[in-house]
């Protein structure tokens, strides 16, 4: 059933944000929210599992983009994983922690896409623009946090969510 829920869940993200976020930008940035996903599911789900599950969502979002396939999978696995692991030793279970864990996810995530981007033959990714777009993309996911950890929990956690 869990497999189920996260499936749902990634599967509507990913609607969103090819569909609704297409237009819906703010400063010109999209919110990035299988970026958010990915951050989320390393915080909550941990080290072993997180990574797994950010890869998926990774190479979900990397067919639509115009990247090397595995490409966001690799930057959102490794993204989750520092997230799990940093997460558990130097984080308790707050919210204020998690949206600043989430920003710098994001960042993270979006820095890194850029970075590997380049050496992989991707050229013009890493710019001053790229650093206006993943600090925008951080404070908008960093919004959005209060409003899909609990879809996440519900996901991946559902004795939590219930109880």
């Amino acid at each position: 059933m869990t497999v189920l829920r996260l499936a749902l869940l990634i599967l509507v993200a990913l609607v969103v944000q090819v569909t609704v976020f297409v237009d819906l930008r703010f400063w010109g940035v999209a919110p990035e929210l299988l970026v958010l996903l990915a951050v989320l599911v390393g915080y909550l789900a941990g080290p072993r599992t997180g990574p797994t599950i950010a890869f998926v969502i990774g190479l979900l979002w990397d067919v639509y983009l115009p990247s090397p396939l595995g490409l966001s999978a690799i930057v959102f696995a490794l993204v989750a994983y520092v997230v799990a692991a940093g997460g558990a030793e130097l984080f308790s279970d707050s919210k204020a922690q998690l949206v600043i864990i989430v920003a710098l996810g994001t960042v993270g995530a979006l820095a890194g896409y850029a970075l590997l981007g380049e050496v992989m033959g991707q050229r013009g990714l890493v710019d001053m623009e790229m650093l206006r777009v993943a600090v925008v993309a951080a404070l908008l996911n960093m919004v959005l946090t209060p409003l899909v950890r609990p879809l996440m929990v519900w996901a991946i956690r559902p004795r939590l969510a219930t109880g």
